[in-house]
């Protein structure tokens, strides 16, 4: 790939910028594509609002509210930590109720699919984004300024809007690392249902009709599946919790507010908030691997190497 710096002429100093972000997902899996996104804040010109989407390189990177911030560069001293703000997706979706499902969930999946397996942003730690920087008149041609690449490492902030990341740099990290694992702390570094998702990971667990007991994120046990009503039944009230079954996986949701008709949990967030998440404990893995709600049987493996992990949940 030709180096931007290399063909750089004076004239083009009213060239646009163009910010480009390549982001790889914890257990990307390079077979089936799932947990690659191309993302940019899109043309900002005369004609454009930052809405459109950009082709660089045969990818298609969609337009939405992305930024990074304190990039710097240093010869000495701790490495730069530099900050991603990126629209908040999670909590977007959660406050639209729309009877166009197809609406609501092109904007939970972002233009790709799988994004729809997150329900929290710090499931995001751990991801790796590429940062480039091309101009407008060099996207035909592939060239580019030269890229940095960081890995999200925590949650800064975030609000109804935004969330922002801070990055670290592989650099800053590579010195606790296992070969393509961080370990900081002692949390589960899987990706809950990772592997069922397609994203690869040690975490095997994938709720379905044969599960024995199903467990909140307080490790609260939920029941068996089939003593959970589906959403389909007409009405519920606050607090009450019915699942969705999406290619044989169950998904437990709890009824944020009372209504009288059968709202999809998968689409009116607005409504439900799924609950059957993992609390990323060494107790909450032994309780999905070796439980069966009256005793643990230790016979069953955990996933290997889920322990300790990368990111701090609680």
């Amino acid at each position: 790939m030709t180096d931007l710096i290399d063909t750089v002429q004076l004239s083009e100093i009213d060239d646009e910028l163009i910010e480009l972000f390549d982001i790889t997902l914890p257990g990307y899996s390079s077979s089936s594509g799932a947990g690659r996104y191309y993302l940019t804040n899109g043309e900002t010109d005369q004609d454009n609002d930052g809405d459109t989407d950009i082709v660089f390189n045969g990818n298609t990177y969609l337009a939405i509210p992305i930024q990074i911030t304190g990039i710097e560069f240093t010869s000495s001293g701790a490495y730069a930590r530099p900050t991603l703000t990126i629209a908040n997706i999670p909590n977007l979706t959660k406050s639209l109720d729309t009877s166009n499902e197809a609406v609501l969930e092109d904007l939970r999946l972002a233009g790709t699919a799988g994004i729809e397996v997150f329900e929290r942003n710090d499931e995001l730690i751990g991801t790796k984004i590429l940062y480039r920087k091309t101009l407008k008149s060099k996207l035909s041609t592939g060239e580019e300024f030269p890229s940095q690449t960081y890995y999200i490492d925590r949650v800064a902030s975030e609000n109804n809007i935004f969330v922002a990341f801070e990055l670290a740099s592989p650099m800053d990290i590579e010195g606790a690392q296992i070969p393509a694992r961080v370990v900081i702390g002692r949390y589960c570094s899987w990706q809950y249902q990772g592997r069922a998702d397609g994203l690869g990971g040690g975490c095997t667990y994938a709720n379905d009709s044969t599960q024995a007991r199903l467990y909140d994120i307080e490790n609260t046990d939920l029941g068996t599946p089939a003593s959970i009503l589906d959403w389909t039944s007409q009405g519920y009230s606050q607090g009450d919790i019915r699942k969705t079954t999406t290619n044989g996986k169950l998904e437990i949701w709890k009824a944020l507010f009372t209504h009288t008709s059968a709202k999809d949990p998968r689409y009116y967030r607005k409504y439900w908030k799924r609950i059957d998440l993992c609390q990323k404990t060494l107790a909450a893995c032994k309780l999905r691997f070796q439980g069966d709600g009256a005793s643990a049987n230790q016979a069953v493996p955990l996933p290997f190497g889920g322990f300790p992990g990368s990111k701090k949940y609680r």
